[in-house]
Parts: C-alpha cells; sequence; structure tokens
C-alpha cells in the first residue's frame, strides 16, 4: 500500500509543537510507539517518565526506573542537544536482567530543561526496517488525525512535500495541487512575500517562531486566519526543512471583533445616554468614568471629573446609607431603584437611582456602578397624582439601609411570598410594622393583583367576629335583614391577614382551624358548605406558646398558624435604621401634603433619634415626624420640633434602670436558668407559682418577648 504523501514521512524530524488539542493523539501514539521512550531531565540526566514499551521490551520495573539515563544505557552523551538538531547514537543497554547488548538511540530536545529518547535494541535490518515503517505508520495517524495545518517546506527550494488532511481542507488545494508547489504558486503576492519572510527568519534565528495571527487564503472558504509556529531542522548546520502548525482562529477573531464593535456600542449608548452614568471603586470611593449627562447631572467640570470621590456627589447624612448599599453589592445582592438625594454644587438634588455591581476582571478590581436621573419635576407631578387618585403608598423600606436582623425578615419574606398556601405567623410588638410585611408578602406573591383584607381580632366583639370572618345569612340573628360575605369569602383569591390572632375567641378559633385544613365554611346561620382559596396570614403582639400553656389558646391552631414564624426586631434593636426610616416617613408625608418635604435631618436631629428607644416602634417614630412636620411648616426639622421625650432622651446604656426593669430582668435570667421551668423558678425567687404567672403575663401585656414554660407535668396531667 502506497503511503498517501509522495515519499513517505521519513523525512519529518525535530519537535513540532502542537496545541493541547491533540493531546489525546499524541497520547496514544506514544503507548503504541514500537520503540522504547523516555522523559529525561536535561541537567540531572534523570529518568523522568518511560513508556510501556520500555518497561516490558526492556526489563524495567515501573517502580524504580526513576534513575539516570547513564545508569540505564552505556553511551557517550553531549553537553548539549540543541532545540531542531536532534542526534543519533549508539551504545550498550546495561541496566537488564540479561546480558547487555547494543541499542540505537536518538535524542531530541522537546524542551529547555527536557531531552525525548528514542532507545530501539540492535538485530536484524530488516525486522528494523519494519519497525520504522511501523514507526512512520503511526506518526502518520497522529499527523493527518490533527485538527490543525501541518505542513514541511523544503529549504533549498521552498517548495511543499508534506502536509495533513487538515491544510487541504483549510486552503482547498489537493495533495496532487499542493506537492511541489511554493507559496507564489498557490496564494497571492502579499502572502506569499509574508510567508517567505518567516521562513527566512527561522532558518536564521534557528528558533521556533510565533505568529500570533495572519491572512491565508482558502480557494473555496475566503480568506481566513491562522496562528502559525515554524521551526526549523537541520542537518549539521545545514538548513533541511521548516515545519509549520497553524491553527484556524478564524471564528475566534470574528468573535473578538465583534466584542469589540459591541463595546464601543456600548461606550457610544453610554456617552449619548441621557441617564448619568458614573462608576467607582468600592474601596475608596474614587471616581473611575462617567458619561456627559452625569457632569451635567452632578456639575462637575467637562473632563475634570478623574480625581473626585463619589462622596463628593452625596450629602453627608446619606453616605453611611451609600456605604451600606455597596456592601450589599459585594455580597451579591440585587438592590432595587430607589428614589433618594444627591448634590449639585452643595444643593440637594432628588435623582431615582440604581446601583450594581460591575465584576472585577483580571487586575481591574470590581466596581460599583450608579444609574441616575433628576426626578425633581417627575415627583412632583407624580405626588399630585397621588393626591388626586388617593393612593400615595406608604414609606418604602426597600430603599432603606437595614439592619442584619431586619433584612433577614424581608429575606425571609420574600421566599415566603412564592409560596401560596404557607402559613406564616407574624411576631413582634405593637408598631413594628407586620402589617406592612404581611402587605409585602401578599403584594410580591402570585395573589399580588388580587384582593388583600386585614382584621384586627380585638378590635370587635366576639359575637361580630364570626360573622365578619365568614359571613351571614339572612335571618341568622336579630338585624340581620339580608346576606352578607363574610372577609374569607371576600378574599377569595387573595390573602387575608388575622391581625392580634391571639385575642380570637374560642368558638372562632375552632371554626378557623376547620377552614384551614378544609378551606370550606360555612356562613353564620347557613347550611351550605361554601369553598374559597384565600390565604391567611396572621399576627400578633402576645406570646401564642404562653397562651396554650395557658388554655386560652388551642395548640392545635397555633401548629397550624405557625408553619413558619417570623419575629420583627423592635425598633430599639435597629436604630442605625433611623435615619433612612425619617427620610422615607417624611417623603412619604410629604407625597400625602402635596409638596417636597427636606429630608436632610440635622446630625443633633438624628442623634436624638437615635438614642429614643421608641416603646411605640415605627408607629411612634411616624407620629412623631409627622408632628415635627407640622411645626416646622416646611422648613428644614430642628430639635426643638420634636417631642420632649425624645429631645431629652439618654441612651439605653447610660439611663437610669426602673425598679420593674430590674425585678423583669432578674425574673427572665432565672426563669432561663431554671430552663423554663416555672415551679423552680418561683422557688428560687421566694414567690408563689401564681404571682411569678401574674408578672410574665404584665411582660407580655407590655411588649416583652416571654419564653413558653417547659415544665413537664405530673400524674394527674396537671403542669407543675
Amino acid at each position: 500500500m502506497q503511503p498517501k504523501y509522495p515519499g513517505g514521512i521519513e523525512g519529518l524530524e525535530g519537535v513540532v509543537p502542537i496545541g493541547p488539542r491533540v493531546s489525546a493523539s499524541v497520547e496514544a501514539f506514544t503507548r503504541h510507539f514500537p520503540d522504547a521512550l523516555f522523559a529525561v531531565d536535561r541537567a540531572t540526566l534523570q529518568v523522568i517518565q518511560a513508556s510501556q514499551v520500555a518497561v516490558d521490551q526492556l526489563g524495567l520495573d515501573p517502580a524504580t526506573f526513576h534513575r539516570r539515563l547513564t545508569d540505564l544505557v552505556e553511551v557517550e552523551l553531549p553537553p548539549v542537544v540543541e532545540p531542531g538538531r536532534p542526534l543519533s547514537l549508539t551504545g550498550f543497554w546495561i541496566a537488564g536482567p540479561a546480558e547487555r547488548f547494543a541499542v540505537h538511540l536518538r535524542i531530541a530536545a522537546a524542551s529547555a530543561d527536557t531531552w525525548l529518547v528514542v532507545l530501539r535494541q540492535g538485530g536484524d535490518p530488516v525486522a528494523i526496517a519494519e519497525e520504522l515503517r511501523e514507526a512512520n505508520r503511526f506518526l502518520e495517524a497522529v499527523v493527518e488525525n490533527i485538527p490543525d495545518m501541518i505542513f514541511v517546506k523544503r529549504a533549498s527550494d521552498h517548495t511543499f512535500f508534506r502536509f495533513n488532511r487538515a491544510m487541504e481542507e483549510l486552503i482547498g488545494w489537493s495533495i496532487e495541487e499542493l506537492y511541489g508547489k511554493n507559496d507564489y504558486d498557490i496564494f497571492p503576492k502579499e502572502e506569499a512575500d509574508s510567508f517567505r519572510r518567516t521562513d527566512c527568519k527561522v532558518y536564521e534565528t534557528g528558533e521556533l517562531l510565533e505568529i500570533p495571527e495572519e491572512p491565508i487564503s482558502s480557494r473555496d472558504r475566503g480568506v481566513r486566519w491562522v496562528h502559525t509556529k515554524k521551526v526549523p531542522v537541520y542537518d549539521g548546520d545545514r538548513p533541511l526543512y521548516v515545519v509549520g502548525i497553524a491553527e484556524d482562529i478564524t471564528e475566534r477573531k470574528l468573535a473578538k471583533e465583534q466584542a469589540h464593535a459591541l463595546e464601543s456600542e456600548l461606550a457610544a449608548v453610554v456617552l449619548r445616554a441621557n441617564d448619568a452614568i458614573v462608576t467607582w471603586t468600592p474601596s475608596d470611593g474614587k471616581i473611575v468614568s462617567c458619561n456627559p449627562a452625569a457632569e451635567q447631572l452632578y456639575g462637575f467640570e467637562a473632563g475634570r471629573s478623574e480625581g473626585l470621590t463619589i462622596d463628593s456627589v452625596v450629602p453627608a447624612n446619606l453616605r453611611p446609607e451609600l456605604q451600606a448599599n455597596t456592601e450589599r453589592l459585594l455580597r451579591g445582592h440585587k438592590l432595587p431603584v430607589a428614589q433618594t438625594y444627591r448634590l449639585r454644587g452643595g444643593v440637594e438634588i432628588e435623582v431615582e437611582e440604581s446601583l450594581s455591581l460591575i465584576p472585577g476582571v483580571g487586575d481591574r478590581p470590581a466596581r460599583v456602578a450608579s444609574i441616575a436621573r433628576d426626578i425633581g419635576e417627575i415627583a412632583r407631578l407624580r405626588r399630585a397624582a397621588e393626591i388626586l387618585a388617593g393612593s400615595a403608598p406608604d414609606g418604602d423600606l426597600d430603599a432603606v439601609a437595614l439592619a442584619p436582623a431586619m433584612r433577614e425578615v424581608i429575606e425571609a419574606a420574600d421566599v415566603l411570598a412564592h409560596d401560596d398556601y404557607a402559613s406564616v405567623l407574624l411576631l413582634g410588638e405593637t408598631g413594628v410594622g407586620k402589617s406592612w410585611l404581611a402587605r409585602r408578602i401578599h403584594q410580591r406573591s402570585a395573589r399580588g393583583k388580587k384582593p388583600f383584607f386585614d382584621i384586627n381580632c380585638a378590635s370587635l366583639a366576639p359575637q361580630l367576629l364570626e360573622s365578619e370572618l365568614f359571613g351571614y345569612e339572612r335571618g341568622a340573628f336579630t338585624g340581620a335583614a339580608g346576606t352578607k360575605r363574610g372577609l374569607v369569602e371576600a378574599a377569595d383569591g387573595g390573602t387575608l391577614l388575622l391581625d392580634e390572632v391571639g385575642e380570637l375567641p374560642t368558638n372562632v378559633q375552632a371554626q378557623l382551624l376547620t377552614f384551614l385544613d378544609e378551606r370550606r365554611f360555612r356562613r353564620v346561620g347557613g347550611t351550605r358548605v361554601m369553598q374559597t382559596d384565600v390565604r391567611i396570614l396572621a399576627a400578633t403582639n402576645v406570646d401564642l406558646a404562653d397562651r396554650v400553656a395557658s388554655g386560652r389558646f388551642r395548640k392545635d391552631l397555633f401548629y397550624r398558624l405557625s408553619v413558619v414564624p417570623i419575629r420583627i426586631p423592635p425598633l430599639r434593636e435597629r436604630l442605625d435604621e433611623i435615619p433612612g426610616l425619617a427620610r422615607s416617613i417624611l417623603a412619604d408625608l410629604g407625597r400625602r401634603a402635596s409638596r417636597r418635604v427636606r429630608t436632610n435631618l440635622a446630625p443633633d436631629v438624628t442623634s436624638a433619634l437615635q438614642r429614643y428607644d421608641w416603646p411605640g416602634n415605627l408607629r411612634e417614630l411616624r407620629n412623631a415626624l409627622e408632628r415635627a412636620l407640622i411645626l416646622s411648616r416646611g422648613e428644614t426639622i430642628a430639635l426643638a420640633h420634636l417631642p420632649p421625650e425624645i429631645r431629652t432622651s439618654t441612651p439605653a446604656g447610660e439611663r437610669p434602670l426602673r425598679l420593674a426593669d430590674v425585678e423583669r430582668a432578674h425574673i427572665l435570667r432565672v426563669l432561663e436558668s431554671c430552663g423554663r421551668n416555672r415551679t423552680r423558678a418561683a422557688g428560687l425567687l421566694g414567690i408563689s407559682r401564681s404571682t411569678l404567672k401574674r408578672n410574665l403575663a404584665e411582660m407580655a401585656q407590655a411588649g416583652l418577648h416571654v419564653p413558653a414554660g417547659g415544665e413537664p407535668e405530673d400524674e394527674g396531667g396537671q403542669r407543675l
């Protein structure tokens, strides 16, 4: 069978650099190569790796073949083997269990640190010739299947005489057409001149030459782009060939050019955008870039933003909030678009801003990007529309830098919003925002466009509460002149919040439990079983576990309502939120009053707000700010506009403790130390169990968290 290429491939010598894609083919070649192969450290002559043939034919022990080459072969080794100039040597194998025998060695420089040694036993010339032909067939198979173009050109006349299938496919010329041709016979003159120059340079330097990208004309596919490496092969000092390998990078180059074009388009969009775009490094706040719209919005001198920091456009009282938002971005959070204030020439302007993180690439650090627009006029028109429509929103906590505990609450609520049926029990003192959080869960759920109703279970008489929840039929009781739908029916498809659920009468508790289990109910005075699809949320400021222990609340209903309890921390535990909450509340009050409200609170006002412990929580904060807004008559709110108890308050750590506070704290500590066993705690406190129970009930009514009792029952089933 004739070899595919005229003349065979015996003349292909030297080391051809190949890419990682052909490593599998090379590994298969070395595994089946008929001669022993060794990788040898050039400096120490220690064998680094040996092929399986070396182990099988030469009797090497795989565990101990890491020896010096001179311990295996008796041969005169040269001090240097130059790249592209392999040496042929003869020696004797001395390491095997049999007698020594003659071997032929072929040594080539695989890298600056490693030699590749091919070792063959001396023997029958016919057998050796057959082995050489077998080796050539293996080598031909490897070269033929490499996806990159491989070629060999003679140094004497620059004609092609070795090439693989990949070259045929790339340039569109057949084997017969290519053989014996030079570059000028195949390619345009400009390309041929370039190829000839690089060939001559390789011969002159005697070193590997890498061309990152160069054009090459294809007969059928137009101009392609290749990444080429060339290496010379010598016979002594006489150049014989240039061996090249070229990878087609046309698609990669095209993708890179398209990416550059896209970057240019994006840069043009940013430059022409009407919104102000600013980026800065979060570590030091230095502005990295800004567009003309940002220069106009913030009053920067054109092209002179370099050296400025983002703090130069942020009011002093808003800088902690910006820092907190930056830290949230760095932790991977996404921030919603928010309304805030920035500075233009030292004057506050109202903007709508979106903050995002630009990840770092290589040595370039991450950056924070702000896209903002002036909404002063838009906000005024929006407030007017809200007032006319009677739909002014409440303050938005999304625009406030929240304390970690409150962020966990919000994140948990947002997760639960996606479960349409999960029962959620909202716990917390009066005024902490339980109703607001329930509305948020509803609005962010699939039920968000359906009705939302809430009912305060403590505000209605027990006999009216049942009919408010489940409705009634005509004649059900005196005065029931017609049929009325209850809230569970009216809220079909939506959400119903049972606020102060701990005050539900016992009979209504039973009906509510049945409804939660079956989603069915009967109107008061009715016989027809009705069904509705409504999500029930519950909220309370009392310890339901304690009420269960005292028999005032059904244990089964408690477990049914508290599938996922969420405790909202009181405002005194998140005083860092107060500056942002105050601005949000004042902005909401301003919308309701149809005027812009200044929210840059003076430092002494902010300090006073953060000193107070807010027993009424957010409701008390809103009332205090509404009072201050009225007294300030639209001007900056001063300390004198705050209620006296807030102006004169002292930090909790410096405030003298009342005797009742000391007594309550001591009772709770003793109760915890006894594992919540109230009988033992009462004994240690020197009071009766009924007195302890009364004190705990008073604490619960005051909004304090009182742990449920954990004592065992006696033989009669009574709690000890």
